[in-house]
């Protein structure tokens, strides 16, 4: 009898340390998800009834962004991306519905040249957020007031100059983190110089300890003001 009761008390020991070290995988699983993901594993998981089916979700982006080989832009590529951004920003003043139009065009372009899919923007957004997830609602956000009708009434659906300008500024910040960064993945902070650029819609202040490696290339940090618009 005493045997036997050493006997359950052995499984019971074994069956409570599967469960903390199961327990224990699912957070570190979990706690991986967060940090690549950051804002979009909260946006995933509000879309989603339970959080196992959200981080199924998030694992497959993942699976699927691991599986490509993300390559640097070239010194001759960066130089011109640069310049066909900054030659939107000139017609952006004279035509925002055109130039933000071509932005996300660019935007796209850059993707492709950096190993990215050509396939649907829902599809390239997924694949962006498990790198770049601190840009990409602001992504989804232009993408969708880009290609809102004309006479759209909603919010998302105007096209006015101000609201074509906060597009153009969003697609701007997934500009430079794929022409700015040469990392297969990972969000940085946009580089600046050493004045206040704005980096929304709103002017952020820089300090003097940035890396110089991580400045982008000249021009990348100018946007249309609601000014020149």
């Amino acid at each position: 009898m005493l045997t036997v009761g050493w006997i359950l008390l052995v499984i019971c020991a074994v069956a409570v340390l599967g469960s903390v070290m199961l327990l224990g995988q699912r957070d570190s699983r979990r706690a991986r998800l967060q940090q690549r993901f950051g804002p979009e594993y909260d946006r995933v998981l509000a879309e989603h009834a339970d959080r196992r089916s959200a981080e199924r979700q998030l694992r497959q982006i993942a699976e699927r962004r691991d599986a490509l080989t993300i390559n640097p832009l070239t010194q001759a590529d960066r130089a011109t991306y640069t310049v066909r951004w900054e030659t939107l920003q000139t017609r952006f003043v004279d035509d925002p519905a055109e130039a933000t139009s071509l932005a996300d065009a660019l935007v796209g372009e850059v993707m492709r040249a950096r190993g990215y899919p050509a396939g649907s923007f829902a599809e390239r957004a997924e694949l962006l957020s498990a790198d770049h997830p601190r840009v990409v609602a602001g992504y989804r956000e232009a993408h969708q007031r880009t290609t809102a009708k004309p006479d759209g009434k909603s919010a998302p659906g105007r096209r006015d100059t101000e609201s074509l300008r906060s597009a153009f500024v969003r697609y701007r910040e997934v500009f430079n983190q794929l022409v700015g960064s040469n990392s297969g993945s990972g969000d940085k902070a946009v580089p600046t110089g050493d004045k206040a650029v704005p980096t929304g819609d709103k002017a952020v202040p820089t300090g003097d300890r940035q890396d110089p490696k991580e400045r982008p290339a000249a021009g990348l940090a100018a946007t249309p003001t609601k000014r020149e618009a």
